[in-house]
């Protein structure tokens, strides 16, 4: 029987992504951020599969749009293994894809849903889950990667940086309530795109976003703990290219690092990552995790 998802059935849930997904790492409050306590939450795309009192699996979507088309994600979608191949799945997928058609989305995607997601993609590990979209129409569009560094709290030094900044008319300092319409400014001009999860920075105390101005413009930003809280998140980043060779964006990414070092953290997930290299250099990542979104089209 499909039903909705209750905040009694947490815990199970829970319990079902830590033995589904092996390959992420599950508590509680990260799976509530995801469905639940999600900004965008919409109970009626929030659904289980229970039988005989036994929650079997679930699947989260989301609505939204993508260039102004109506579209559809499932962000979290897990079954137990010991309830796959027996039809769960198919029936979860089915009915989020008719509840998202029924919204007015044109196509649906896996994982994506910025600015909560878990992962940019499905984990390329998860062979069953490769064939199971596969079998229901999903093509593969795109892949995507995380990278991962090593942090500690004492990694980074960059106070000299900021002097010399300080000394070509730059200044980097931590985000406060005092900065949000400008950050905003900036954000819905040159990066849209991360607006949603720069907000989430300012929930968290200390506000976890780092700023650089110029001329009293913001020119570049970077941030920590917007999504997946607890977990050693970075990002999102951005810099505009004016600021580009002065280390503004490398000074702002370790600052950040530094702070999830002080959190506890001994490594820090660099997701959805374009420039590598820039990365590479900054705090020595690596490549960690490759992903894949599969994509299907929702028919009238």
């Amino acid at each position: 029987m499909l039903r909705q998802l209750l905040p009694g059935d947490l815990e199970a849930i829970t319990e079902i992504c830590q033995v589904g997904m092996p390959h992420d790492r599950f508590f509680a409050e990260l799976v509530k951020e995801k469905t639940l306590g999600a900004r965008d939450y919409d109970p009626g795309l929030s659904l289980v599969d229970e039988n005989s009192g036994c929650i079997r699996g679930f699947v989260q979507g989301v609505f939204g749009e993508v260039l102004g088309v109506a579209h559809g994600w499932i962000r979290l979608m897990v079954v137990h293994p010991s309830f796959r191949k027996q039809g769960v799945g198919s029936l979860l997928l089915q009915e989020i894809e008719n509840r998202l058609r029924a919204k007015g989305a044109r196509k649906i995607s896996t994982m994506d849903s910025t600015p909560n997601y878990l992962t940019p993609g499905v984990d390329s590990r998860y062979t069953e889950a490769y064939g199971f979209f596969e079998k229901h129409g999903y093509q593969r569009v795109r892949e995507n990667m995380n990278l991962i560094c090593d942090v500690r709290p004492d990694q980074f030094d960059v106070s000299a940086d900021i002097d010399r900044l300080e000394r070509e008319g730059f200044q980097i300092k931590r985000a406060d309530s005092a900065d949000k319409e400008r950050v905003l400014k900036f954000l819905r001009a040159e990066f849209p795109a991360w607006v949603g999860e720069v907000l989430e920075c300012y929930r968290n105390r200390p506000v976890s976003l780092y700023i650089c101005y110029h001329q009293g413009e913001v020119v570049g930003f970077s941030a920590y703990e917007a999504n997946n809280r607890n977990t050693g998140w970075f990002g999102p980043m951005g810099v505009l290219p004016m600021t580009r060779g002065r280390g503004i964006g490398g000074i702002l990414c370790q600052l950040c690092l530094g702070d999830i070092g002080r959190q506890g953290h001994t490594q820090s997930i660099i997701p959805w990552v374009g420039p590598v290299r820039f990365y590479s250099k900054v705090c020595n990542s690596r490549i960690d995790r490759i992903f894949w979104i599969y994509e299907k089209e929702l028919a009238g």
